[in-house]
Parts: C-alpha cells; structure tokens; sequence
C-alpha cells in the first residue's frame, strides 16, 4: 500500500490502496514531493487575510462660490 499526501491535508501521510492511488493521482489530489519543498508542520498558523480594496481618491468638487481669474 502506498503511502501519500493530497491536496486536501497535505500535513498528513496517508495510506491507500493501488486503485485509490491511482484515482487520486487521476484527479490531480496527490502532493508530488519535492526534495527542495518542505510540507507545513500541522500546527502552522493559517496565512492573513489580504486586505479589502480601498476607494480611490477623489479630487474635490468646485463649488460655484469659488472665483477663478
């Protein structure tokens, strides 16, 4: 049996059969491990939120009261 990571928990190790094995790697599940890639500890603190999207800066309204020359 062998033993994989996914996709989906790839902080775990697990164990599947030759068909599973075969399916997940069909769907694209399987974390293909790399020597110069390490995988997150389980206890890794999930990554910030990216900021939301400010306004843009809007220039003033010229108002009928000003004189210009």
């Amino acid at each position: 049996m062998p033993t994989v990571r996914t996709t989906m928990r790839p902080d775990q190790e697990i164990e599947v059969d030759n068909s599973e094995y075969v399916d997940l790697q069909r769907q694209g599940l399987l974390v293909e491990e790399d020597a110069t890639e390490e995988v997150p500890p389980a206890t890794a603190a999930p990554a910030a939120p990216e900021p939301a999207p400010q306004p843009a800066a809007v220039a003033p309204k010229k108002t009928a009261l000003s004189k210009e020359s």
